[in-house]
């Protein structure tokens, strides 16, 4: 199983994240919600979307285990005058994903 939580900030608190496993849409999140998508095990890609921007990709090996991740906006505090730089050139990095209590969200196998 995957389980997703879209933390705050509250950038797009107006916007829905599309979530998609294996590109695959499986459903959207809203800010604070937590969603589970049922999943076999094995390797899965999972990346968050909003628009035509997007998120890192995020590949899980899941097992008989829950895997927990998190998704937020990359534009928040001083960011956000710069939305517009994020939303053409860095379009794929205005969204993050990552393992719960991680810092890191470089597109990575986690296992």
């Amino acid at each position: 199983m995957i389980k997703i939580t879209r933390v705050k900030p509250y950038s797009e608190i107006f916007a829905f994240y599309k979530i998609y496993i294996d590109d695959v849409y499986r459903g959207k999140i809203d800010v604070g919600e937590t969603i589970e998508f049922d999943v076999e095990n094995g390797t899965h890609a999972i990346c968050a979307k909003l628009d035509w921007t997007r998120s890192n990709t995020l590949y899980v090996d899941v097992n008989d285990s829950i895997v927990e991740l998190e998704v937020g906006s990359s534009v928040v505090g001083w960011k956000r005058f710069i939305a517009l730089v994020y939303a053409t050139i860095l379009a794929h990095k205005a969204l993050w994903l990552r393992v719960k209590g991680s810092m890191d969200v470089s597109s990575e196998s986690i296992k």
